[in-house]
């Protein structure tokens, strides 16, 4: 069975760009974004609204429970992008994905990205990241450097977990070495 693939980190690390890199070594994958779920929340409720979390778990278990049942997908490896925190919510949510990938009986791996902050907050507000009316990117340097100072990211701590030093390597690179990752155990 084709692998669930889940890659979190911090907001501007890189995890979509990496993400489609990944999807083009693998034979028949197709990547699902975090933001495919946060736009269509954000565009109801503001973030702080209490409506606003019910309102992305509803969207994100649909989404979940379509991809892990569906007869028609079987084949797909699932790369998921996120950005889990360690806290009871963050944890809650990233285990979702990987109950998920139990559902289907497909192998789970969880891919952590992480960079140093200087580089961080340079890939935050650099491109086109956030230049589209209705993009929910964090591209606020002030908010990213709080995140980073308050939250860690959520590891799930099993041999199927790879956490990958992106600030050197470019998106290829990063998604050449996932894939091995991953390879070796399949």
């Amino acid at each position: 069975m084709p692998p669930f693939i889940y890659i979190n980190g911090y907001p501007g690390v890189g995890k979509f760009t990496v993400a489609k890199e990944v999807c083009k070594l693998l034979p028949n994958a197709k990547v699902i974004n975090n933001h495919l779920l946060i736009n269509p929340a954000a565009a109801v409720f503001d973030r702080t609204d209490e409506e606003y979390q019910p309102l992305r778990k509803a969207l994100r278990s649909a989404l979940l429970h379509s991809i892990a049942t569906a007869k028609s997908t079987h084949d797909v490896a699932w790369i998921f992008t996120d950005q889990q925190s360690s806290s009871i919510l963050g944890s809650s949510v990233a285990r979702e994905y990987q109950n998920a990938a139990l559902v289907r009986e497909s192998p789970f791996f969880s891919i952590i990205l992480h960079c140093e902050v200087e580089e961080n907050l340079k890939r935050a507000v650099s491109g086109n990241r956030g230049s589209t009316g209705s993009n929910t990117k964090l591209t606020d340097i002030n908010i990213l450097r709080g995140i980073r100072e308050r939250e860690d990211i959520f590891h799930f701590g099993d041999a199927n977990e790879l956490e990958l030093d992106v600030t050197e390597l470019s998106p290829i690179e990063a998604a050449i070495k996932i894939h091995e990752h991953f390879g070796k155990a399949l």
